[in-house]
Protein backbone atom coordinates (compact mmCIF):
# COMPACT_ATOMS: atom_id res chain seq x y z
CA UNK A 1 0.00 0.00 0.00
CA UNK A 2 1.33 3.44 -0.95
CA UNK A 3 2.17 5.68 1.98
CA UNK A 4 -0.28 8.63 2.50
CA UNK A 5 1.85 11.40 1.14
CA UNK A 6 1.31 10.27 -2.02
CA UNK A 7 -2.36 10.75 -2.02
CA UNK A 8 -2.31 14.44 -1.46
CA UNK A 9 -3.75 16.93 -4.61
CA UNK A 10 -0.61 19.71 -3.76
CA UNK A 11 -3.05 22.33 -4.67
CA UNK A 12 -2.65 26.09 -3.05
CA UNK A 13 0.84 26.34 -1.48
CA UNK A 14 0.38 29.15 1.39
CA UNK A 15 3.46 30.86 0.58
CA UNK A 16 1.45 33.96 2.01
CA UNK A 17 1.88 32.35 6.07
CA UNK A 18 5.42 34.48 7.12
CA UNK A 19 7.52 32.31 9.74
CA UNK A 20 9.40 34.13 12.21
CA UNK A 21 13.38 33.39 12.17
CA UNK A 22 15.47 31.42 13.95
CA UNK A 23 18.87 30.01 15.18
CA UNK A 24 19.17 26.46 16.75
CA UNK A 25 22.01 23.94 17.40
CA UNK A 26 22.11 20.89 14.37
CA UNK A 27 21.81 19.10 17.44
CA UNK A 28 18.31 20.94 17.88
CA UNK A 29 17.28 20.74 14.42
CA UNK A 30 17.61 16.43 14.21
CA UNK A 31 14.22 15.54 15.39
CA UNK A 32 10.44 16.38 14.53
CA UNK A 33 8.72 16.75 17.84
CA UNK A 34 4.92 16.42 18.61
CA UNK A 35 3.25 16.66 22.49
CA UNK A 36 -0.08 16.01 22.95
CA UNK A 37 -1.20 19.01 26.04
CA UNK A 38 -3.23 17.80 28.74
CA UNK A 39 -5.97 20.73 28.80
CA UNK A 40 -8.70 18.23 30.65
CA UNK A 41 -10.78 17.43 27.49
CA UNK A 42 -10.30 20.01 25.49
CA UNK A 43 -7.42 19.88 22.58
CA UNK A 44 -3.89 21.23 21.82
CA UNK A 45 -1.38 19.20 19.99
CA UNK A 46 1.98 20.88 19.29
CA UNK A 47 4.39 19.79 16.41
CA UNK A 48 7.64 21.51 16.25
CA UNK A 49 9.76 20.92 13.07
CA UNK A 50 13.85 20.27 12.81
CA UNK A 51 13.67 23.87 12.19
CA UNK A 52 11.95 24.49 15.26
CA UNK A 53 9.08 26.16 13.50
CA UNK A 54 6.51 25.48 15.56
CA UNK A 55 2.10 24.34 14.38
CA UNK A 56 -0.12 24.73 17.34
CA UNK A 57 -3.54 23.51 16.73
CA UNK A 58 -5.59 24.58 19.43
CA UNK A 59 -5.50 26.30 22.77
CA UNK A 60 -8.03 24.74 25.40
CA UNK A 61 -10.46 26.04 27.68
CA UNK A 62 -10.91 29.67 28.48
CA UNK A 63 -9.94 29.85 31.86
CA UNK A 64 -8.97 32.98 34.03
CA UNK A 65 -6.46 31.09 36.27
CA UNK A 66 -4.54 30.68 32.43
CA UNK A 67 -3.83 26.63 33.14
CA UNK A 68 -4.08 25.39 29.76
CA UNK A 69 -1.81 28.36 28.20
CA UNK A 70 1.07 27.83 31.07
CA UNK A 71 0.50 24.10 30.23
CA UNK A 72 1.23 24.81 26.23
CA UNK A 73 3.77 27.03 27.77
CA UNK A 74 5.64 24.13 29.42
CA UNK A 75 5.98 22.06 26.66
CA UNK A 76 7.12 24.66 24.33
CA UNK A 77 9.89 25.11 27.18
CA UNK A 78 10.90 22.08 26.74
CA UNK A 79 10.43 21.99 23.03
CA UNK A 80 12.88 24.67 23.19
CA UNK A 81 10.34 27.41 20.85
CA UNK A 82 9.52 30.64 22.43
CA UNK A 83 6.53 31.42 20.07
CA UNK A 84 3.66 29.76 17.97
CA UNK A 85 4.45 30.09 14.24
CA UNK A 86 1.31 28.70 12.85
CA UNK A 87 -2.24 28.64 15.32
CA UNK A 88 -4.65 26.13 13.95
CA UNK A 89 -8.24 26.36 15.30
CA UNK A 90 -9.47 23.15 13.68
CA UNK A 91 -13.34 24.51 15.25
CA UNK A 92 -15.11 26.80 17.29
CA UNK A 93 -15.82 24.98 20.30
CA UNK A 94 -15.15 26.18 23.67
CA UNK A 95 -12.70 23.40 24.74
CA UNK A 96 -10.49 24.32 21.28
CA UNK A 97 -10.76 27.73 20.94
CA UNK A 98 -11.46 29.12 24.08
CA UNK A 99 -7.98 29.31 25.47
CA UNK A 100 -7.26 31.56 22.76
CA UNK A 101 -6.93 35.37 24.30
CA UNK A 102 -5.50 33.69 27.24
CA UNK A 103 -2.56 32.24 24.68
CA UNK A 104 -2.16 35.83 22.70
CA UNK A 105 -1.18 37.51 25.73
CA UNK A 106 1.35 35.65 26.65
CA UNK A 107 2.44 34.14 23.34
CA UNK A 108 3.89 35.59 20.18
CA UNK A 109 1.76 33.77 17.35
CA UNK A 110 2.37 34.21 13.88
CA UNK A 111 -0.56 33.02 11.15
CA UNK A 112 -3.81 31.91 12.45
CA UNK A 113 -5.77 29.64 10.64
CA UNK A 114 -9.03 27.96 10.17
CA UNK A 115 -11.55 26.43 8.28
CA UNK A 116 -13.58 29.20 7.51
CA UNK A 117 -16.49 31.11 9.24
CA UNK A 118 -17.98 28.93 12.10
CA UNK A 119 -21.41 27.69 11.32
CA UNK A 120 -22.79 27.93 14.88
CA UNK A 121 -23.49 31.49 14.93
CA UNK A 122 -26.80 31.06 15.71
CA UNK A 123 -26.14 30.21 18.89
CA UNK A 124 -25.14 32.65 22.01
CA UNK A 125 -22.13 30.16 22.91
CA UNK A 126 -21.64 29.86 19.36
CA UNK A 127 -21.80 34.01 18.77
CA UNK A 128 -19.27 34.71 21.69
CA UNK A 129 -16.86 32.71 20.32
CA UNK A 130 -17.03 33.39 16.83
CA UNK A 131 -16.72 37.37 17.58
CA UNK A 132 -13.55 36.77 19.95
CA UNK A 133 -11.75 35.14 17.65
CA UNK A 134 -12.65 37.22 14.92
CA UNK A 135 -11.65 40.30 16.57
CA UNK A 136 -8.31 38.39 18.26
CA UNK A 137 -7.27 37.00 14.70
CA UNK A 138 -7.34 39.96 13.22
CA UNK A 139 -5.36 40.03 9.99
CA UNK A 140 -3.52 37.21 10.57
CA UNK A 141 -6.21 35.19 9.82
CA UNK A 142 -6.43 32.43 6.79
CA UNK A 143 -9.25 29.88 5.80
CA UNK A 144 -7.73 26.85 3.87
CA UNK A 145 -9.06 24.02 2.19
CA UNK A 146 -8.62 19.90 1.67
CA UNK A 147 -5.27 19.79 -0.51
CA UNK A 148 -3.47 23.18 1.22
CA UNK A 149 -0.26 22.90 2.78
CA UNK A 150 2.27 25.16 5.08
CA UNK A 151 5.45 25.97 3.88
CA UNK A 152 7.42 24.00 6.44
CA UNK A 153 11.14 22.98 5.25
CA UNK A 154 11.65 18.78 5.51
CA UNK A 155 8.03 18.78 6.19
CA UNK A 156 4.57 17.75 3.58
CA UNK A 157 2.23 19.09 6.21
CA UNK A 158 -0.71 19.15 4.40
CA UNK A 159 -4.75 19.79 5.27
CA UNK A 160 -6.95 16.88 4.67
CA UNK A 161 -10.22 18.08 5.97
CA UNK A 162 -11.73 21.44 6.44
CA UNK A 163 -15.26 22.76 6.54
CA UNK A 164 -16.90 19.41 5.66
CA UNK A 165 -14.70 18.80 2.49
CA UNK A 166 -12.14 16.07 1.92
CA UNK A 167 -9.13 15.65 0.11
CA UNK A 168 -9.22 13.94 -3.40
CA UNK A 169 -6.38 11.60 -4.20
CA UNK A 170 -4.46 12.02 -7.17
CA UNK A 171 -5.53 8.09 -8.73
CA UNK A 172 -8.35 5.56 -8.49
CA UNK A 173 -7.85 3.26 -5.44
CA UNK A 174 -9.39 -0.39 -5.24
CA UNK A 175 -12.68 -0.43 -3.30
CA UNK A 176 -12.31 -1.00 0.77
CA UNK A 177 -13.34 -4.26 1.81
CA UNK A 178 -14.04 -2.74 5.44
CA UNK A 179 -16.50 -0.72 3.99
CA UNK A 180 -18.57 -3.66 2.75
CA UNK A 181 -21.85 -3.88 4.48
CA UNK A 182 -21.24 -0.83 6.42
CA UNK A 183 -24.04 2.30 6.00
CA UNK A 184 -23.04 5.79 5.83
CA UNK A 185 -23.58 6.92 9.67
CA UNK A 186 -25.84 10.33 9.99
CA UNK A 187 -24.60 13.81 8.51
CA UNK A 188 -23.28 15.92 11.50
CA UNK A 189 -23.70 20.01 9.89
CA UNK A 190 -22.08 21.34 13.32
CA UNK A 191 -18.74 22.63 13.80
CA UNK A 192 -17.27 19.50 14.52
CA UNK A 193 -18.27 18.27 11.15
CA UNK A 194 -16.51 20.90 9.72
CA UNK A 195 -13.31 20.59 11.53
CA UNK A 196 -9.80 20.87 10.42
CA UNK A 197 -7.57 17.76 9.79
CA UNK A 198 -3.99 17.31 8.47
CA UNK A 199 -1.19 15.04 7.68
CA UNK A 200 2.35 15.59 8.08
CA UNK A 201 4.76 13.39 5.69
CA UNK A 202 8.47 13.65 7.43
CA UNK A 203 10.85 10.96 5.58
CA UNK A 204 9.28 7.67 6.16
CA UNK A 205 6.83 9.04 9.54
CA UNK A 206 3.36 9.93 8.36
CA UNK A 207 1.16 11.58 11.25
CA UNK A 208 -3.05 12.09 11.05
CA UNK A 209 -4.49 14.57 13.17
CA UNK A 210 -8.43 14.54 12.46
CA UNK A 211 -9.17 17.31 14.81
CA UNK A 212 -13.07 16.51 16.14
CA UNK A 213 -14.19 15.00 12.50
CA UNK A 214 -17.26 13.27 13.24
CA UNK A 215 -18.11 9.60 12.11
CA UNK A 216 -19.94 10.72 9.00
CA UNK A 217 -16.41 12.49 7.83
CA UNK A 218 -14.40 9.86 8.70
CA UNK A 219 -16.46 7.39 6.87
CA UNK A 220 -16.38 9.30 4.00
CA UNK A 221 -12.23 8.74 3.74
CA UNK A 222 -12.27 5.96 4.16
CA UNK A 223 -15.27 4.27 2.18
CA UNK A 224 -15.75 3.49 -0.78
CA UNK A 225 -12.09 3.70 -1.21
CA UNK A 226 -9.13 4.88 1.09
CA UNK A 227 -8.13 8.34 0.61
CA UNK A 228 -5.47 8.71 2.63
CA UNK A 229 -3.05 5.49 2.31
CA UNK A 230 -1.14 4.29 5.73
CA UNK A 231 -0.23 6.44 8.30
CA UNK A 232 2.20 5.38 11.21
CA UNK A 233 0.74 7.44 14.00
CA UNK A 234 -3.01 8.88 14.29
CA UNK A 235 -4.20 10.93 16.82
CA UNK A 236 -8.06 9.77 16.59
CA UNK A 237 -10.56 12.12 16.27
CA UNK A 238 -12.93 13.76 18.97
CA UNK A 239 -11.42 12.95 22.39
CA UNK A 240 -11.62 9.43 21.32
CA UNK A 241 -14.90 9.32 22.35
CA UNK A 242 -18.98 9.18 21.03
CA UNK A 243 -18.23 6.45 18.42
CA UNK A 244 -15.85 8.62 16.74
CA UNK A 245 -13.25 5.86 15.78
CA UNK A 246 -14.64 3.97 13.02
CA UNK A 247 -13.56 0.17 12.12
CA UNK A 248 -13.50 0.73 8.74
CA UNK A 249 -10.72 4.13 8.69
CA UNK A 250 -8.95 3.02 11.57
CA UNK A 251 -8.49 -0.85 9.99
CA UNK A 252 -7.05 0.65 6.26
CA UNK A 253 -5.27 3.47 7.52
CA UNK A 254 -3.33 0.89 9.85
CA UNK A 255 -1.45 3.45 12.28
CA UNK A 256 1.02 1.47 14.47
CA UNK A 257 0.23 3.68 17.38
CA UNK A 258 -2.76 5.77 18.66
CA UNK A 259 -3.39 9.07 20.68
CA UNK A 260 -6.33 9.51 22.16
CA UNK A 261 -6.64 13.24 23.64
CA UNK A 262 -8.93 12.85 26.09
CA UNK A 263 -10.03 14.27 29.72
CA UNK A 264 -11.08 11.97 33.09
CA UNK A 265 -14.48 12.54 31.89
CA UNK A 266 -14.25 13.62 28.40
CA UNK A 267 -13.89 11.05 25.83
CA UNK A 268 -12.23 7.72 25.79
CA UNK A 269 -15.46 5.66 25.52
CA UNK A 270 -15.44 1.88 25.80
CA UNK A 271 -17.03 1.85 22.25
CA UNK A 272 -14.19 3.76 20.83
CA UNK A 273 -11.27 2.50 22.76
CA UNK A 274 -12.24 -0.63 21.67
CA UNK A 275 -12.21 -0.11 18.00
CA UNK A 276 -8.65 0.98 18.34
CA UNK A 277 -7.52 -1.64 20.92
CA UNK A 278 -9.37 -4.65 18.06
CA UNK A 279 -7.47 -2.89 14.53
CA UNK A 280 -4.66 -5.67 14.46
CA UNK A 281 -1.84 -2.81 13.23
CA UNK A 282 -2.35 -0.85 16.77
CA UNK A 283 0.29 -1.70 18.64
CA UNK A 284 -0.23 0.82 21.01
CA UNK A 285 -3.16 2.78 22.40
CA UNK A 286 -1.73 6.13 24.58
CA UNK A 287 -4.20 8.17 26.45
CA UNK A 288 -3.67 11.31 27.83
CA UNK A 289 -6.11 10.77 30.58
CA UNK A 290 -7.03 7.58 32.10
CA UNK A 291 -10.87 7.56 31.86
CA UNK A 292 -13.01 7.80 35.24
CA UNK A 293 -16.28 7.36 34.51
CA UNK A 294 -18.25 4.08 35.27
CA UNK A 295 -17.94 2.42 32.60
CA UNK A 296 -14.32 3.03 31.73
CA UNK A 297 -13.59 -0.77 31.00
CA UNK A 298 -11.18 -0.13 28.33
CA UNK A 299 -8.27 2.14 29.09
CA UNK A 300 -4.62 1.14 28.04
CA UNK A 301 -2.01 0.14 30.14
CA UNK A 302 -1.09 2.43 32.66
CA UNK A 303 2.67 2.88 31.62
CA UNK A 304 0.78 4.65 28.20
CA UNK A 305 -1.12 7.03 29.90
CA UNK A 306 0.06 10.56 31.23
CA UNK A 307 -2.45 11.40 33.58
CA UNK A 308 -4.30 9.27 36.40
CA UNK A 309 -6.18 11.23 38.37
CA UNK A 310 -9.52 13.99 38.65
CA UNK A 311 -8.90 17.40 37.17
CA UNK A 312 -8.56 18.95 40.29
CA UNK A 313 -6.02 16.73 41.23
CA UNK A 314 -4.21 16.52 37.50
CA UNK A 315 -0.46 18.07 37.01
CA UNK A 316 -1.11 18.39 33.62
CA UNK A 317 1.53 15.84 32.36
CA UNK A 318 1.88 15.79 28.40
CA UNK A 319 2.95 12.91 25.74
CA UNK A 320 5.47 13.07 23.60
CA UNK A 321 6.54 11.89 19.68
CA UNK A 322 10.15 12.17 19.00
CA UNK A 323 10.79 11.25 15.21
CA UNK A 324 14.48 10.96 13.82
CA UNK A 325 15.87 12.66 11.36
CA UNK A 326 14.66 10.02 8.65
CA UNK A 327 12.13 9.48 9.77
CA UNK A 328 12.32 5.83 10.06
CA UNK A 329 12.38 5.39 13.77
CA UNK A 330 10.43 6.99 16.41
CA UNK A 331 10.22 7.55 20.51
CA UNK A 332 6.62 7.72 22.77
CA UNK A 333 7.26 9.20 25.99
CA UNK A 334 5.17 9.37 28.95
CA UNK A 335 5.93 12.85 30.32
CA UNK A 336 4.85 11.42 34.00
CA UNK A 337 7.15 8.71 34.30
CA UNK A 338 9.83 9.22 31.78
CA UNK A 339 9.07 6.04 30.21
CA UNK A 340 9.17 5.98 26.71
CA UNK A 341 9.02 2.92 23.60
CA UNK A 342 10.38 2.87 20.58
CA UNK A 343 8.81 2.64 16.92
CA UNK A 344 9.86 1.82 13.35
CA UNK A 345 7.77 3.30 10.25
CA UNK A 346 6.55 1.42 7.85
Amino acid sequence: MQKANRTISPLLLLTTLLASPFTVSAQEESTLDIYWIDVEGGAATLVVSPERESVLMDTGWPRPDARDTERIQAAMNDAGITEIDYLLISHFHRDHVGGFASLAERVPIGAIIDHGDSVEQGNEQGLALWNEYIALSGDKRRSVRPGDKLPLPRLEFSFIASHRQLVTPLEARPPNLLCDGVSPPDADQGENGHSLGYLISFGAFQFLNLGDLTPDREYALACPENRLGVVDLWQVPHHGGYGAIRPELAGVLTPTVAVVNNGPRKGATPDSLAVAQNTASIGDVWQSHRALTEDAANNTDESLIANLTEEDECEGHWIKATVQSDGRTWTMTNGRTGYSRNYESR
